[in-house]
């Protein structure tokens, strides 16, 4: 578990590493699918960012080796500063085609 520091007003990027139970390296393939949520565990996510299409704000998740995750300022503008859960989901459509949480990051957010 790695913490993601990050600040509203600023953007924020991160390359976010999947493995497996083996803690081998996955890079996900062209059918497969990634996504980030932040929130708290058992509440809404209070930001969904997928692979498949920006948010309505700019953030986007591009998926590959380095999976990276832009959280774009006006985004982030949207929560409120604190201490979150960094959901990461793998879809791996070889594998029973369905969303697996693969990972957990804490997420701070803090005021500028």
């Amino acid at each position: 578990m790695a913490l993601i520091h990050a600040y509203r007003g600023r953007n924020c990027t991160r390359d976010i590493t999947i493995r497996n139970a083996s803690l081998a390296a996955i890079t996900p393939g062209v059918d497969d699918h990634v996504r980030v949520m932040i929130g708290r565990e058992g509440q809404t996510p209070l930001l969904t960012v997928a692979d498949d299409a920006p948010t309505a704000n700019g953030s986007t998740l591009v998926k590959g080796a380095s999976n990276r995750l832009r959280l774009d300022a006006q985004d982030l503008d949207l929560i409120e500063p604190g201490v979150y859960t960094l959901f990461i989901d793998y879809f791996d459509t070889a594998d029973a085609s369905e969303w697996k949480h693969v990972d957990r990051q804490v997420f701070s957010l803090e005021d500028t």
